[in-house]
């Protein structure tokens, strides 16, 4: 079943980076995690343990498997303010650091910095699978999306799903939904989640490329790169 998922927002801010987009499968994978992995702490050079098996189609593109989960999108009309996060030394407690502290560089370091927030109301995603379980494992486990969610930013109230006809996870109108394996691509990254993780990192395009594929899961290839 193809389905398009929406998360609903608070309104009132979400420090979200389009360049470094969520994927649906990457949040998928983080609500499965705990029940499929025993290998929960792992740095970034270590292989995880197993292949979180999820309720998503998966089709092998250019010899490697990707799920049927787009990248998280932005309304067209996105207004966009600043906020600050900011950290101050407390002079009352001197006397219980050690040495002589600097504000400019280690744990006492003083800074202001801006915080670029998108005044958005939902962001929404494509997939195709089982949409009942997909949203299910969402609402229970996604409270927050973005940078700085325990600042208070980013907060989901409501997650809606709706099925769609065709199968926007990987390429709608010629253009990549999601990072797609493409020998030409300039980003290395794993085609699957955990996407922080560097082993298994390929190169592939990027969200926004030109990309065509032909039916059956038959290998893909990438047109000329819209531009960057």
């Amino acid at each position: 079943m193809n389905f398009k998922i929406t998360f609903h927002l608070d309104g009132c801010g979400i420090y979200y980076d389009e360049n470094e987009p969520l994927h649906l499968d990457g949040l998928i994978g983080y609500c499965l995690a705990p029940m499929q992995s025993k290998k929960l702490n792992f740095n970034r050079d270590e292989a995880p343990d197993v292949d979180i098996k999820m309720p998503l189609l998966r089709s092998k593109i250019n010899g490697h498997d990707v799920w049927h989960a787009s990248a998280l999108f932005t309304p067209e009309q996105s207004p966009e303010t600043l906020r600050y996060w900011r950290k101050r030394f407390n002079q009352d407690r001197v006397h219980l650091s050690q040495g002589k502290p600097s504000l400019k560089s280690g744990v006492y370091r003083d800074y202001n910095t801006p915080i670029q927030l998108m005044l958005i109301n939902k962001l929404y995603a494509y997939g195709s699978g089982n949409r009942k379980s997909v949203v299910k494992l969402l609402k229970k486990n996604i409270k927050s999306l973005g940078k700085k969610r325990a600042y208070g930013y980013g907060k989901v109230v409501e997650i809606t799903s709706e099925r769609i006809d065709k199968d926007s996870s990987l390429v709608a109108g010629g253009v990549a939904m999601r990072w797609l394996p493409d020998s030409d691509g300039f980003r290395v990254v794993r085609p699957c989640p955990p996407y922080w993780n560097r082993v298994g990192a390929i190169p592939c395009c990027e969200v926004g490329d030109c990309f065509s594929y032909k039916p059956f899961n038959a290998p893909m290839s990438r047109r000329a790169s819209s531009p960057r």
